[in-house]
């Protein structure tokens, strides 16, 4: 973020005798550039080239993050209380240096002053800001701020000036929060939550927070293959959960019951009201389990039939953060972090010891949030076992046998004998066309041992496909011996599959892949 003064500008005009004298500092403001955003500048030859993507008025305000932020917006300014008006626009355009100007109209139309600058845009987004003064006599009434880029259009923004002192019983505007106050709120709100398996070991951690009393809102991907789970709390103190109220697992959302918590609670915002460019926060979390604020914009909103919407912020975050909440600049919640879709599994190639992979380290997920307006709950529902999810088959079996694979790997076609070895191009990404893929797995004897492996293949939906008769096998300490599985492609609908390969009954590689016409 970088905001350089550009110049003082000031006119004269009168106008039923009285002169409007204001001087005008206008403000540059360099978005921040969005992880995963568009970084091209290409517009089309017709229409608007320019897109207002935001405007507002206040008082006072401040740079955050590589974003300018008014504290106490509002359209309603009073004299003398008031000593000036801030107005700021937000843009998107092409690349390249745009010549941005503002006219402001008094309430009879007069045009009181003009200010413009030439701005070197290395981001598609951009914005400005002007800072009006208000004097003993400037007029009372409705004014008009327009905004020009490029000689186009550009937005405009309209606020009231009343030439009076502020009235006691008027509506006191909401200071926007400072980071700070916005991270106490979200720390107090906040627990961590671990889920643990038949034997009351850790199998992942991920957060959740809490929007009513004893309500406790997380992702679906943070309960899934839990036998148990145990919520660590604000205030140090942990307890134990069995059950959920609620959930929905294509949107990615959980809702648990904690009758003992005492914990803070955090306001839902109106989803309705995100807009691409807003300024977000949102809680991380270290590996040491502290927890810390990272702030962003909003750099995406798409539907996903049949998944729910998402939102893509301009940042990563932690595994364990998984679950936790996103806010807007009031501290509301705007949703909740993940949301992942089963594309993503392959597209990226993510694996996940706590739940989705084959070995490893916490990962950082790709930056989706769940809006807060999917989220629902009757606060009077009963609550569910998580063992119904389980029969259900609704649960992901986690991966917890992985110490017993060094390899694994899909790819296309079929080995046939007395025609050498089969390819060992990895592939996730098929086509009915391409008939067969192959899975090789290399089983590895770090001790010795004896048990079945088997092939399972399941939908995006967790419903299997295919269920491989369990076959024999036998390693020495130090050994390793490889299995291969081949598989029809054609008879598969266009989507993601999970192929699991298990060692008696846990899991002990995973993969995704994707089929398409």
């Amino acid at each position: 973020m970088r905001s350089k003064q550009l110049r003082i500008a000031s006119s004269q005009t009168r106008t039923r005798g009285k002169t409007l004298l204001f001087a005008v500092a206008c403000g540059l403001i360099f978005i921040r550039p969005a992880i995963g955003a568009p970084q091209a500048g290409g517009v089309p030859a017709a229409g608007p080239k320019v897109r207002m993507v935001r405007s507002v008025a206040g008082t006072k305000g401040e740079t955050r993050g590589g974003n300018y932020v008014l504290l106490d917006p509002r359209t309603t300014f009073y004299m003398p209380d008031d000593r000036q008006v801030i107005v700021y626009f937000e843009w998107e355009a092409a690349k390249g240096t745009h010549h941005c100007e503002g006219s402001l109209k008094g309430p009879n139309g007069q045009l009181a002053v003009m200010s413009s600058f030439d701005y070197p845009a290395t981001q598609t987004k951009f914005g400005g800001f002007w800072t009006i003064p208000l004097l003993e006599n400037t007029s009372a009434g409705i004014w008009t701020f327009e905004s020009r880029v490029d000689g186009e259009s550009a937005g405009e923004l309209r606020f009231e000036i009343v030439s009076a002192k502020r009235p006691a019983d008027a509506v006191k505007e909401e200071l926007l929060p400072t980071p700070a106050e916005i991270y106490a709120r979200a720390v107090a709100a906040s627990a961590s939550i671990e889920k643990l398996d038949g034997r009351g070991q850790p199998i992942g951690t991920g957060s959740g927070f809490f929007l009513e009393d004893g309500l406790l809102v997380t992702s679906f991907r943070v309960i899934d293959g839990a036998q148990t789970l145990r919520i660590g709390l604000s205030d140090g103190s942990h307890v134990q959960c069995t059950e959920v109220v609620a959930w929905n697992r294509r949107q990615d959302w959980a809702i648990l019951r904690l009758v003992a918590a005492k914990s803070a609670k955090l306001r839902k915002a109106d989803s309705a009201s995100v807009t691409v460019g807003d300024h977000c926060y949102w809680l991380d979390k270290k590996t040491d389990g502290g927890r810390v604020i990272s702030d962003g914009q909003i750099v995406g909103k798409e539907a996903h039939e049949g998944w729910g919407e998402r939102f893509s912020i301009s940042g990563l975050f932690n595994g364990a953060a998984i679950g936790g909440p996103v806010f807007n600049e009031r501290g509301e919640v705007l949703g909740l972090l993940g949301g992942a879709l089963p594309e993503s599994f392959v597209r990226f190639a993510l694996r996940d010891s706590q739940s989705y992979g084959s070995g490893g380290g916490i990962f950082t997920m790709a930056s989706s949030v769940v809006p807060a307006g999917l989220i629902h709950s009757d606060v009077n529902a009963g609550q569910t076992p998580l063992q119904t999810l389980w029969t259900a088959g609704l649960f992901t079996a986690p991966v917890t046998a992985e110490r017993r694979v060094s390899f694994g790997m899909i790819t296309q076609g079929k080995p046939q004998k007395g025609k050498g070895p089969l390819s060992r191009e990895m592939k996730v990404d098929f086509t009915r066309q391409d008939e067969i893929a192959t899975i090789t797995v290399a089983f590895q004897g770090i001790d010795a041992w004896k048990d079945t492996v088997q092939l399972r293949i399941y939908d995006v939906d967790n419903r299997i496909l295919s269920n491989g008769n369990p076959v024999k096998l036998s390693l020495r300490s130090g050994e390793t011996q490889e299995r291969i599985w081949s598989f029809p492609l054609t008879p598969m609908h266009p989507g993601i599959y999970r192929a699991d390969v298990l060692v008696g009954d846990a899991v002990a590689w995973r993969d995704y892949f994707r089929v398409r016409d």
